[in-house]
């Protein structure tokens, strides 16, 4: 293999917890930052990406060194696709802003009857009594359960190996619990600045009873002491599996299949986090190891990767069943799932992708999804079209969105929905792009929409190679 250096190769992690830093990356290649949408480079892939033409997908004449720093942006992009192009990573940002919004009111009226008390939390562990919405006791135990349910979902949805502690605590109600409450506000939060009359978000109100309903028939996973059930994977080992191996098969496909498996061992590449999801998906499908990274196999794990991390259900559509919301929404229990319906229900998908285009994009996905009863990511993009065609706020925001602008009221919901929207649009055109960018972006499989799209869907800010300063990243319109 020509001039392989693991250098230039990603070895950093892309989740929702990150270090406080802005700077460009000296302990990794590459890092992406998910609170703040920030990639972070090493100063070396910066200097060879600067170095790039536009087009870096199509040309032959550029290093493999060029190649490999190029995959390491790509890498990290796609962290940034995950958090913000898919519902679950939207739901996973939209968890912080909605811990305020859902605490706002609850806190101003605690400043009336209580005053200004820190901590909240020890103040109602001091309370006794019956706690009411109406008295300071209620009000605090309300304020610290928000923001414990949604903090747990965050945990459970993306470590679930972190979250022991939180669902060993007292504190915690039960998995659905978390989920439905973290779903909830995210989707009162689109609505409060999109949609206030819900005419095309679902309504949190109708999944009410259904939910209380499974808490009074003890439903497993739906009520206070039931047992906990945690997935071995979590949405970080999805991300990153995504993530790693649509940058091999970048390289493979770059390199004109030079680059293979032992390679990528070489490289250092196939550590345990970046193979944990491959892995489970392998043991649950039942399938043999492929011999290659273009293999069919492997466009099959990127597709279930991506359907993984884009349930429909609670948003952009209403919860049809209650009963199955767990393993529905929970990206672990849902990766599972799909993996061995491959097994199961469709055993001709293991064979299926061997073009890498929209048409076996639509036709896989379609199989699994109705084999589950799920809905498809396509339906989501779908449900989003409809969306920001009918709703006027929402269209709005996606035009400002696409001339780089935003509306003031909540600034960062605006951003965030813009973006999701327009990755949203993307998606339904050019589902296979973002589903298997390294097999579009390179090779014999290449798709010349992948960089515009590409471009379009860049992050919105990278750090700079010479100082701290963090940018913009100029897009293509």
């Amino acid at each position: 293999m020509q001039n392989l250096d693991s250098s230039l190769l990603e070895e950093s992690r892309g989740d929702l917890f990150t270090p406080n830093q802005f700077r460009a990356t000296l302990g990794a290649h590459g890092m992406y930052d998910g609170l703040r949408f920030v990639v972070r480079l090493s100063p070396r892939v910066h200097d060879l990406i600067a170095e790039l033409p536009n087009g870096i997908g199509f040309q032959s004449d550029v290093s493999f060194e060029h190649v490999q720093a190029f995959s390491t942006y790509l890498h990290e992009t796609i962290h940034w696709w995950q958090h913000v192009g898919s519902t679950c990573g939207l739901m996973l940002s939209l968890s912080y802003p909605a811990q305020t919004h859902a605490n706002l009111n609850h806190l101003n009226k605690f400043l009336e009857k209580v005053g200004p008390v820190k901590s909240v939390l020890e103040f109602s562990a001091t309370q006794q009594g019956k706690p009411s919405p109406e008295n300071p006791g209620g009000l605090s135990n309300i304020i610290v359960n928000n923001q414990f349910d949604i903090e747990a979902y965050r945990f459970i949805a993306t470590n679930p190996e972190r979250a022991v502690p939180l669902v060993n605590d007292k504190m915690f109600e039960s998995v659905g619990h978390a989920y439905h409450i973290a779903l909830t506000n995210g989707v009162w939060l689109l609505a409060s600045t999109f949609d206030r009359e819900l005419s095309h978000l679902p309504d949190p109100r109708d999944w009410e009873q259904e939910f209380r309903n499974l808490r009074e028939a003890r439903e497993e996973g739906s009520y206070y002491g039931s047992p906990v059930t945690l997935s071995p994977l979590g949405a970080f080992h999805i991300f990153e599996g995504q993530a790693r191996f649509s940058q091999l098969q970048y390289l493979h496909f770059a390199s004109g299949g030079k680059f293979d498996w032992d390679e990528a061992e070489k490289a250092g590449m196939m550590s345990t986090v970046y193979t944990a999801a491959f892995e489970g998906f392998l043991a649950q499908s039942k399938l043999e190891r492929p011999a290659t990274i273009d293999h069919p196999v492997v466009g099959l794990f990127l597709l279930i990767c991506d359907i993984t991390i884009n349930s429909g259900e609670g948003f952009p559509f209403p919860i049809w069943s209650p009963k199955t919301f767990i393993t529905d929404a929970d990206p672990g229990m849902r990766f599972l799932h799909l993996s061995a319906a491959v097994r199961m229900f469709c055993p001709e998908t293991a064979s299926a992708i061997t073009r890498y285009n929209a048409t076996e994009y639509e036709e896989v996905s379609s199989s699994l999804c109705e084999a589950l009863k799920l809905f498809s990511p396509i339906n989501n993009c779908r449900a989003m079209e409809l969306m920001v065609t009918e709703c006027k706020l929402a269209k709005e925001c996606l035009k400002l969105h696409d001339i780089g602008q935003a509306a003031p009221l909540n600034l960062p919901i605006q951003v965030l929905f813009g973006q999701f929207a327009s990755f949203a649009r993307d998606k339904l055109e050019y589902p296979h792009v973002i589903c298997w960018p390294g097999a579009a972006m390179a090779g014999r499989f290449r798709d010349e929409s992948s960089m515009g799209v590409f471009s379009r869907q860049s992050p919105m800010f990278i750090d700079r190679a010479e100082d701290e300063m963090i940018v913009p990243v100029i897009r293509a319109v």
